[in-house]
């Protein structure tokens, strides 16, 4: 193929339009999705706190090139591309300037892939970060996740239990947190369960509106995955920018006893 070949293919294609440089909050959202680290070498592209630096250590990457050279139309013939077209969202990511030159001018099949797999999981992370924006989370829970921070080994050791098991909403491969929620299931559920009742009705707390948003939150979650470590740790995340607690295992004990009450995941048919 000819130089001039590949500019007739190029100039028919739809996919490649021209290029266009992104907007200061567009280059924001692309650090973010990152957490403002290069995702192929983990080099730090600028700190959390910095809104602008004196020296850019980051450039935003077509995954797909706006305008490949002939080896890399070659290579990448057949290849999924992502967004609408060239300058979509979905195609670019924010990469270190030493990544970004390898893999402007030099692109291996593999390399791409990894890439695009990346911008997927960046993608859905987004997602599943917009769905649970509109989960509503009433201030009690606040205080239960404090409470929970709070417990000794003695107040643990008085309660009496008996957890109905889970293992059906879990698979085979997915022992880890079947393991992790189980544990939190067994030693903080009946905590959690009595001051919901004690909560429940007072001062507008009401627990089934509370439970039916969590429910609605995971079936919107489940729609996009069905990745449940993704889902659980969403939520988790979600729970913890709201109540500020200086415990993140305790927002994960309040998820978890959501997965017992079945507000979260479905059995399993395995």
């Amino acid at each position: 193929m000819t130089q001039e070949e590949l500019n007739q293919i190029v100039e028919k294609d739809p996919y490649l339009v021209a290029r266009k440089n992104p907007s200061d909050a567009e280059l924001r959202l692309f650090l973010h999705e990152v957490n403002f680290h290069c995702p192929l070498c983990g080099k730090e592209l600028q700190s959390r706190r910095q809104k602008k630096q004196a020296q850019k250590l980051f450039q935003i990457a077509h995954i797909y090139p706006n305008r490949p050279t002939i080896e890399q139309y070659l290579v990448l013939g057949g290849a999924e591309r992502l967004g609408n077209n060239s300058e979509s969202y979905e195609n670019k990511i924010a990469l270190c300037q030493t990544c970004h030159s390898t893999q402007d001018f030099h692109t291996t099949l593999k390399e791409y892939i990894l890439l695009l797999e990346i911008k997927k999981k960046c993608l859905l992370d987004n997602s599943l970060h917009d769905i649970t924006i509109s989960l509503g989370l009433e201030d009690q829970i606040a205080d239960i996740v404090q409470k929970l921070n709070g417990l000794s080994d003695c107040d643990l050791a008085e309660l009496n239990y008996e957890p109905v098991p889970i293992s059906k909403k879990f698979t085979s491969s997915e022992t880890l947190l079947r393991a992790k929620i189980s544990g939190y299931i067994n030693m903080y559920y009946p905590i959690i369960r009595d001051e919901l009742k004690n909560l429940d009705g007072k001062n507008g707390f009401l627990l089934h509106i509370l439970s039916e948003q969590i429910r609605s939150c995971f079936l919107k979650m489940n729609t996009v995955s069905d990745d449940k470590t993704m889902i659980f740790n969403h939520i988790v995340e979600f729970i913890k920018e709201r109540t500020h607690p200086s415990s993140h295992e305790a927002c994960e004990a309040v998820v978890a006893y959501f997965v017992q009450n079945c507000e979260v995941f479905y059995e399993t048919t395995q």
